[in-house]
């Protein structure tokens, strides 16, 4: 079973490098890898391991997803390594801990720069964290892709600028939230709503401000607005006054599952009995059984993941590989910012930093495990279609697919 497993995504990512834009002949397979780093700044010369970077939460509150994503880097790695890597040389996932934290993540990109050479990292999954790391990489000219990285600053700076070096490969933050606020106004038919979003955290507000605006600009009104702090595990106040409005549904715009699942046993002991609603924050494996039945009818709109017959197979494989570990969608992530990098070098025929950002920058569509990829050049952004899933008994279930032009026109 594993080697067919093996065999199956070799031949999807095979196909997958094929569609990027140039000329692609990346291939992969099954492998060994190792992680680390290291003082050899190898990366970009001509000889010894080409390494990537990866940085996200390792330690922290959010490390549950910040290890699934490097363990998909790594299944990436040994694929690439057993087909003979790219450019005649082995490849090296850097892992590195960011903490979730902007400081500590800019630290981190200067450092797997500077001591270990890498020609690209992958992460972080915070938009607040590769914000400011964009202006690193810029001036470092190293290029960053960022996972679930909504926020437009991520790529654009707020005159309007292009950071030539950052990339994501997830939806923005005005495409899920105006998809979000028009599939409840239209879909579910939901008439009031009230949103709750954590105050500074820049995806929250992003996506519950979009959320908002395309729930009313669809007949929907917005009867109650609340504001948490990032480090409350009290809600009961906001869910208070949200149960006195008595809405059609709650929005939920957090990004931390068990705060989410928190708020949701909260509200219901304040007597709110509307269904929930939230965005790609709510994307874990474990939220529905942390939230003891509470989100039960709820729904969140996100990638479609491990859903996809790829996403399937790697499914499989993970769970024969870490059969402890639960499967997250930054597992796809981690795997696929690998391949696009990979891809990326074979193209530009280098593993120069600035020549496999040119190649990033010339990807037409990237069709990988967390679903095909349509890139803009001009913003570095994606446009893809998303899932929506809904809580039975007792865990999120797949519904259905949702083309992006279906929602947001």
């Amino acid at each position: 079973m594993k080697k067919l497993l093996s065999l199956v995504l070799a031949m999807l990512m095979m196909a997958s490098l094929a569609a990027c834009g140039g000329d692609s002949g990346s291939s992969t397979g099954g492998g060994g890898a190792s992680s680390g780093g290291g003082s050899d700044s190898s990366g970009g010369s001509d000889s010894g391991t080409i390494k990537i970077g990866y940085i996200s939460d390792l330690t922290g509150a959010t490390s549950l997803w910040g290890q699934a994503g490097l363990d998909g880097a790594m299944l990436a790695v040994e694929d690439v390594n057993a087909a003979g890597g790219v450019l005649g040389r082995q490849i090296e996932v850097v892992g590195m801990d960011g903490k979730g934290e902007p400081a500590d993540s800019v630290s981190a990109l200067r450092k797997l720069i500077e001591d270990n050479g890498i020609v690209a990292s992958i992460g972080t999954n915070f938009s607040s964290c590769n914000i400011p790391m964009a202006s690193v990489a810029d001036e470092m000219k190293v290029p960053i892709l960022g996972t679930a990285t909504s926020n437009e600053l991520v790529t654009i700076d707020e005159s309007g600028n292009l950071h030539p070096y950052s990339f994501r490969m997830c939806f923005i933050d005005s495409f899920l939230g105006t998809a979000a606020g028009t599939y409840a106004a239209t879909t579910k038919g939901y008439k009031t709503a009230a949103l709750l979003t954590v105050a500074g955290n820049t995806n929250s507000e992003g996506v519950g401000q979009f959320t908002a605006e395309a729930f009313e600009a669809n007949g929907g009104t917005l009867v109650a607005n609340e504001q948490c702090q990032e480090s409350d595990t009290d809600f009961r106040a906001q869910m208070s006054n949200i149960a006195g409005k008595n809405p059609d549904v709650l929005f939920i715009i957090m990004n931390d599952y068990s705060k989410i699942a928190l708020a949701a046993q909260q509200a219901r002991e304040m007597g709110l009995t509307c269904q929930f609603m939230g965005h790609d924050g709510w994307d874990s494996g474990e939220l529905a059984s942390a939230a003891n039945g509470a989100l039960e009818g709820s729904c969140f709109l996100s990638r479609i993941g491990f859903n996809s017959e790829a996403g399937k197979a790697m499914s499989e494989r993970y769970q024969e590989v870490y059969p402890n570990k639960g499967l997250e969608t930054e597992i796809l992530f981690g795997y696929d910012g690998v391949m696009w990098v990979v891809d990326a070098i074979n193209r530009a025929g280098s593993a120069d930093p600035v020549a496999v950002r040119d190649a990033l920058e010339a990807t037409e569509v990237f069709e990988g495990l967390i679903g095909t990829l349509v890139m803009d050049p001009a913003t570095h952004n994606p446009s893809m279609d998303c899932a929506i899933f809904e809580c039975e008994n007792g865990a999120f279930q797949f519904k259905e697919v949702i083309k992006a032009s279906d929602l947001v026109g």
